[in-house]
This record gives C-alpha cells, sequence and structure tokens, in this order.
C-alpha cells in the first residue's frame, strides 16, 4: 500500500519506465527514467589471458591453417611478442584445449528385430548456462525476474512486451516456483541443412550448436509404414533428450548455483521457446504432420478447418498428450494403439520434452515468420497466385512488374530483385523483399476493371504485409497486440477465392499473437538469425572436413567460431569504449584551449544528423552554371539569402554586424553527397539510423533519396533530397539541404488507396524546391512515384516506417476500407 501510495503522487515523466517484478522476487515496483547504460567489460578477450592470445589463434581459425602452419605462426608471435602481453601457446593442442565442448553418446533403438546405433552429438546446457552466468560480459544482460512493463503515454501507463522475461509464460513460470528460486529459461531451435547438395550428411544448425542429432536414412522396406514414422520420431526423441539430460533432475529440484556477481540463486531450468519449421514442430510435438486429423502442433483445430481463421479452437497441453498415450498404451494390440492416437494426431512415442519440468512442448513452439510467412504463405501460395493472374493478362503486362521492380528506388538492407516473375523458388529473405514491394509494382497492373479476382486477391497480399509488418514489430503494446489481432481477422474475412487455402502455415498466423503476449516479440523465436549459421555450416563441411564422420569435425569447428565472435563482440565493444574515453579526453582540452584561444565557432555537430561525402567547394556561380537545366536551383543563390535571413533570428543566432545577409556570387559553399540520420524509432524507443544519398552518380546512377521533414511540432512533410551542402555565414557553419516538397494536397481519396491502404502525396513544381536545415530532417522515407507528380509512401520498409505512416494515416482522416 505504500508503495501504491508513492507511485500515485509522484510525478511522472512522458516516457518513463514502470518495472513491475514477480511477487516472489521481493524487489519493490520501481518507475525509472528513459535513459540508462552498463559499462563493458574490463577485459573482453576472456577466457583466453591476453588479447594477443586471442588474435592469433582468431587467425588461424579464419585462414584454416593445419596444425604445422599454426605451430608455425604460433612460433613468429614468439619472437616478436611485445612484453607488455605474455603469449602461453606452445603448440596446437594449445588452441584446440581452450575451444572444445561436445560429448558424443550412442543410443541404441529396437527396430523390427535389431538394435540400430546412432552417434549423438551434444553440449552439457547446464555447464553452458553455468559459464554464460559467470560471463562478465553477458551476465549484466540476465534477469532472472519475471517484469511487467509499462510506458507512460501522457495519460496512463501502457503495457508493453519485448524480451521473453517481459512476457506472460516467464510470469506463469515464476509464479509455479518455491518463494525465490528463479527460472532459467532455455529458447531452442532446431532445423535440418542439407551440408551438400552432392552428399548425404545433414545437421542441425543453431545460433550456439547445442546438438547433432542423427537423421534416419530411408528404409523402403519400412517406408510409409506407421511404425518406421514413430521410429524415426523415437530415435529423434531419445538423442534430444541426451541433449536435456543435464537440465531433466535440476528442472524438478533446482540448482543452487553463485553467479557472476557472488550471489547465491536457485535455479529451475525449463524450455521455454522452441524455434523451428512446421515439420521440426510436428517432430517436437510428436504430431502427425500436414496430413493428420489434428495437424497443428499447438491446437486442436480440425484438418479440414485450417482456413477458418475467425475460430480459437482448444490448446494442445503435454498433460493431455501425456494422458492420451498412457490411455492408448493400455490398449492390447498395436493397431488399437493407433486408432486412439490417430484421433488426435499423436503418435506412439514418449516425448523427451516431457523430462523437463515446467516445460510445456505445445506452449514453447512458437510461431516462426520465416517459413510461415516469407517462406511459406506467401512464397507458396500469395506469391504464386498473383503470378497466374499477372500471367493470365499477357506478355507486356508481365515485363511491366518486371520493369517496375527494376525501377523500384534502392533501399539499405533490402534486395533490388529485378526479374521476378521468372522467380518460383529462392530464398526466404528475398521473398520477403519481393513481397514488401509488390502492392507498388502492380497496383497499375492488377486492376478491378481488367482483373476483379487478381485485384481482390491484391487487396488480400496488402493485408497480409500489414499483418507481416504488426508480426515483426520489435516492441509490443497493448495497442499493437490489439491492431495486429484486427488485422489478421480482416485479412481471413477477405481471403476468399476459388484456390484452396486449408492448409498449416496459413492457420498458424492464428497464433501469433498469443505468443506475442506469452513470449514476447516473434524476433525471440524466428529461426532467421539462426539459419544465417547454415552457410558457415556448410563451408565447414566442404572446406574443413574428409566427408567422412563429419559431425564431430563440423562440431568441433562451430564451437571455435562461436567463442571467436562472442570475444571479438566483446573486443569491439571494449574498442568502443576505450575510443570515447580518449575523445572525452581531447574534448576536455578543446574546451579548456576554447577559454585561452579566440577561434571561430563551430557548429559541426549537427545532433542526430551528420554529413558525409564531402565534395571540393564551389562558387554560387559554378552551382548555377552546372545546375542552369534544373528549375530547382533557379534563383538559388537569391532564395538561400532569403532562407538565412529568416533562420537566423528565428533560431536566435544574430546576423553578421546586424545587416541581412548577401551572398555573393563568387562565394563558396561546399557539397555533400552523403547524409546520416539518427532517429528514435516508434517501435523500440531506441536509435536506429539512415544512410541517405543525395549524389547525381552514386555507382554510376543518379540517387536522390527522400526524407520525412519537420515543419512545425503537428506537421510532417515528406520531400525529395536535391542539394545538401554547408554555408559559412560569419564565424557559424550551417548544415542546410535543397530539397523538393511533396506536399501538395492530393484531393479526394481513390478507392483504390482505401482499398490497398496507400498513403499517397504530391509534389510541387520543381521551381519550388525549399530549402531546410538538415536539423529538421526526422529520418529517410522510400517513396515510389505513380504518376508525373505523385508518389506512394512506402510504409513496408521497416516497423518504424509502418508506424509512422499508420499515424499518418490517422491524422489524416484515414479509413482502411476492408
Amino acid at each position: 500500500m505504500i508503495i501504491q501510495a508513492l507511485l500515485l503522487y509522484r510525478e511522472f515523466k512522458l516516457d518513463d519506465i514502470k518495472v513491475e517484478h514477480h511477487p516472489g522476487s521481493g524487489i519493490p515496483t520501481k518507475v525509472f527514467a528513459f535513459n540508462d547504460f552498463t559499462q563493458p567489460d574490463a577485459q573482453p578477450w576472456r577466457p583466453f589471458r591476453s588479447r594477443l592470445e586471442f588474435d592469433v589463434a582468431e587467425i588461424a581459425l579464419e585462414a584454416a591453417l593445419n596444425n604445422e602452419q599454426t605451430d608455425r605462426l604460433l612460433d613468429i608471435c614468439r619472437r616478436c611478442a611485445q612484453k607488455s602481453e605474455k603469449l602461453t601457446f606452445k603448440n596446437h593442442k594449445d588452441v584446440r584445449a581452450k575451444w572444445d565442448a561436445f560429448t558424443k553418446d550412442v543410443i541404441s533403438i529396437p527396430f523390427a528385430d535389431k538394435s540400430w546405433d546412432f552417434d549423438v552429438y551434444y553440449r552439457d546446457l547446464w555447464e553452458w548456462a553455468t559459464d554464460l552466468l559467470r560471463d562478465p560480459h553477458l551476465f549484466p544482460y540476465f534477469h532472472f525476474d519475471a517484469q511487467h512493463l509499462s510506458k507512460f503515454n501522457g495519460q496512463s501507463f501502457e503495457r508493453f512486451v519485448d524480451e521473453p522475461f517481459t512476457a506472460q509464460d516467464f510470469w506463469d513460470a515464476q509464479s509455479q516456483l518455491p518463494h525465490s528460486a528463479k527460472p532459467l529459461a532455455f529458447i531452442l531451435y532446431a532445423d535440418k541443412t542439407k551440408l551438400s547438395s552432392f552428399g548425404t550428411a545433414k545437421g542441425m544448425g543453431g545460433g550456439y550448436i547445442v546438438g547433432w542429432l542423427p537423421v534416419v536414412k530411408e528404409d523402403k522396406a519400412h517406408a510409409g509404414l506407421p511404425a518406421w514414422a514413430n521410429f524415426k520420431a523415437t530415435v529423434w526423441h531419445k538423442s534430444f533428450e541426451r541433449i536435456l539430460s543435464s537440465l531433466a533432475a535440476k528442472s524438478k529440484t533446482g540448482q543452487w548455483l553463485e553467479c557472476l556477481d557472488v550471489v547465491q540463486r536457485w535455479f529451475f531450468p525449463l524450455i521455454l521457446i522452441l524455434s523451428s519449421d512446421f515439420e521440426e514442430q510436428s517432430t517436437m510435438a510428436l504430431t502427425r504432420g500436414v496430413r493428420a486429423l489434428w495437424p497443428c502442433p499447438i491446437c486442436l483445430v480440425p484438418h479440414d478447418k485450417l482456413s477458418d481463421l475467425s475460430h480459437c479452437y482448444p490448446r494442445r497441453t503435454s498433460r493431455d498428450s501425456q494422458a492420451i498415450l498412457a490411455t492408448a498404451r493400455e490398449r492390447e494390440t498395436a493397431e488399437e494403439r493407433e486408432e486412439v492416437l490417430k484421433e488426435y494426431g499423436l503418435r506412439d512415442v514418449l516425448n523427451s520434452f516431457s523430462t523437463v519440468s515446467l516445460t510445456d512442448v505445445h506452449r514453447a513452439l512458437s510461431w516462426d515468420k520465416l517459413h510461415f510467412h516469407s517462406g511459406g504463405l506467401w512464397s507458396d501460395h500469395l506469391w504464386v497466385e498473383l503470378q497466374k493472374y499477372i500471367n493470365v493478362l499477357g506478355r507486356e503486362k508481365t515485363s511491366q512488374v518486371d520493369k517496375s521492380y527494376q525501377a523500384f528506388p534502392r533501399w539499405r538492407d533490402q534486395k533490388h530483385p529485378n526479374q521476378v516473375m521468372n522467380i518460383s523458388f529462392t530464398d526466404n529473405s528475398t521473398h520477403e523483399d519481393i513481397s514488401k514491394m509488390i502492392v507498388y509494382a502492380t497496383h497499375n497492373i492488377l486492376t478491378e476493371a481488367d482483373c476483379p479476382l487478381g485485384y481482390l486477391l491484391l487487396r488480400c497480399v496488402r493485408l497480409y504485409l500489414e499483418l507481416d509488418m504488426y508480426a515483426s514489430l520489435e516492441v509490443h503494446t497493448t495497442e499493437t497486440i490489439s491492431s495486429g489481432r484486427h488485422t489478421h481477422l480482416a485479412f481471413a474475412a477477405l481471403l476468399r477465392s476459388d484456390k484452396n487455402w486449408n492448409f498449416p502455415k496459413l492457420h498458424m498466423g492464428s497464433h501469433i499473437f498469443d505468443d506475442v503476449e506469452a513470449k514476447g516479440a516473434t524476433r525471440n523465436y524466428n529461426t532467421k538469425p539462426n539459419e544465417k549459421m547454415h552457410g558457415s555450416l556448410k563451408d565447414s563441411y566442404l572446406l574443413r572436413t574428409n566427408f567422412r564422420d563429419v559431425a564431430e569435425q563440423i562440431l568441433r569447428i562451430n564451437t571455435w567460431q562461436v567463442a571467436a565472435d562472442h570475444i571479438r563482440r566483446r573486443l569491439f565493444e571494449f574498442d568502443d569504449h576505450r575510443r570515447q574515453l580518449d575523445e572525452e579526453d581531447l574534448l576536455e582540452e578543446e574546451d579548456f584551449v576554447a577559454t585561452v584561444v579566440d577561434r571561430p565557432i563551430s557548429t559541426c555537430n549537427y545532433l542526430h544528423v551528420n554529413l558525409g561525402s564531402k565534395q571540393p567547394p564551389l562558387t554560387f556561380d559554378a552551382i548555377q552554371t552546372a545546375h542552369q537545366a534544373d528549375q530547382a536551383f533557379s534563383n538559388f543563390r537569391v532564395k538561400l539569402n532569403d532562407f538565412l535571413n529568416v533562420l537566423l533570428p528565428s533560431s536566435s543566432i544574430p546576423l553578421p554586424e546586424g545587416k541581412h545577409i548577401h551572398l555573393r556570387g563568387t562565394d563558396e559553399i561546399t557539397e555533400h553527397r552523403f547524409i546520416r540520420v539518427n532517429y528514435e524509432s516508434m517501435v523500440d524507443w531506441r536509435q536506429h539510423t539512415d544512410y541517405l544519398r543525395c549524389n547525381p552518380h552514386f555507382f554510376g546512377s543518379p540517387r536522390f533519396d527522400c526524407v520525412f521533414i519537420r515543419l512545425t511540432e503537428n506537421k510532417v512533410i515528406l520531400s525529395r533530397l536535391v542539394f545538401c551542402f554547408e554555408c559559412l555565414i560569419g564565424n557559424n557553419t550551417f548544415p542546410l539541404a535543397l530539397v523538393h516538397p511533396f506536399d501538395v494536397p492530393t484531393g479526394l481519396r481513390t478507392r483504390k488507396d482505401k482499398d490497398l491502404n496507400l498513403f499517397r502525396v504530391r509534389a510541387r513544381p520543381r521551381a519550388q524546391a525549399q530549402f531546410f536545415s538538415v536539423r529538421s530532417f526526422i529520418r529517410g522515407a522510400l517513396l515510389v512515384p505513380d504518376g508525373p507528380s505523385d508518389y506512394l509512401v512506402v510504409d513496408t520498409a521497416d516497423t518504424d516506417m509502418f508506424l509512422r505512416l499508420k499515424m499518418m494515416h490517422l491524422e489524416a482522416g484515414h479509413i482502411v476500407r476492408v
């Protein structure tokens, strides 16, 4: 009651963060200021004794040196080593001893009157967790108590979730523990990757590889039989049981451990999140896959109701699945057992996850954006159907789509596919980028008049993209979760055509926002970051093995790479910290000199905007001559004079000698062709960066990016960069930009813009280009031309752009019609 009273009468500030710890933690509720930071590790090269030792080991790893070459490198380093650091490695075994971590076991599974042996490689999960809990770099980021976070929006605190410990499942797990006990939650990813398109070896990829599971080769004598499917599932779960073995007993009684902060904690390990594609999820849950009567590994949706996205079906639980298995095993014959299990889509196999307390495999399984959206619903269904409708319109329309993609403006971290209409198979990341552009590339092709069903499908695709953007948010508030659910229902209501949409990857979208509430943002369980490791595994297979018994060889290299990457990241942070300290010392020296020496005041620090790609100074006469054919530069110098004479007084900067500015044709300014804009994301409220170009010859082609510009506190416009430069006035240097504003009223919103939820802007005549201070730039923008003077703002570029455009839609009074 005392805490509530203090919170009630305290004056909060905008963006304050309230942290409510789990009652079992004994920690009172607190409200913090928005900003906070931690100091980096002072010795980020550990477990190596020095930075020099790590650098040598990393070079040997990257260069794929053999034992002899490694020994020679160490011998050279010993002769060249400075006295400030001591190199202790003497041979290759010393280096290897720092890396190795895997255990090999053999499991035997009876089937068809014989015993089958399989090798299983795994890392001791408890020992690995212990190392992390004592790692000075990682320990500050551990959270041992569930938290409910909320952000003050000016009227009330609104709940938000991002990391798993801020979501409901972590809270529920801690609620089941004894007082003062702490949940130790694991996230596990599983997937198969073919290591060679010419071989048969397969591996399990992941962020930190913790196991290498055997893959049962198909046997024609048993293929297709339920017993064979159960045998393969048994091999998987018996193997995975070895991986979980170090956690099983500790999950029931807990385990005391002294962490880096010398505090003893009573930990109960559990598997909180399982990340995988649908095939692996079926294996983990021991369901029967896409053809089962109840194919979903998370809920009991009938196989013929997968397209019914408006209905919520009962969720599966591990307790219910175990009870059903126990009931089935009471039957006398295999056929009777099969009939009982078939009615629930389960297999006659003990689930390895049942050995870990507080772990519900059906709850831990999570929606995967990579396989269920980009590499599933989009690539295998929506995109295929769109291609059909476009191809029906003829070769000219098909070619027009490819040309639209070729002309699509470039954007950082976004692939730029050209011949998309011939693409039937590509990687999921490329499919994701194709989908983000599709509405803007085809809205003038799949029209309601020319192709009614294609237009209806395009409206569905637009809602799919909005759903995908909501699912991609790095931080979710109560409002975004509600909006995401509404978008999912709107998508389901519109998804009507002659196509059969009854397949699992469509249904899995029903669980997106349940997972967000339970486990935080989808990035916590997206397989995309983990699948990036497949490339290094394949490289290790092709370059570092003898193609026989490859598991042990690949795992050894992977262990080395993971450790090297981890230490290198710590070194980067260490170097950044040292560099900041040096800059602070230098700044103090400069400030001291400034008080003694009379020197010009510089405004080169443009706060959130930095200019780059500096060009040689040019006179106004030279600029006017070079751009005489461009109406944006008409009366360039005169307009700049007028702008500066308003800007300086409005910024409380005195005019030079109290007189109006009158720049002459022989005066010089300095052009810049690169702009870096730091901005606070509307999604996670952290700093993000846009890299913008204002360059007539960027890799041989002109590139003039667009920006959001703040005119007033309540008004924002979009504009295209024309010319960025620095101008010296008196003793002050001003960073300025000539831009082409897109703020002409667009009139009544068209039906197509409403149907596809497009945000249209219209450009002024180019002769009405205006000057702005670059400090008024908010962030970059991606715009696609739609006619001689109209542009469409691409809100699928990133999650901040999506929420920013959503706010602009609301401010403009736009209503999405579905």
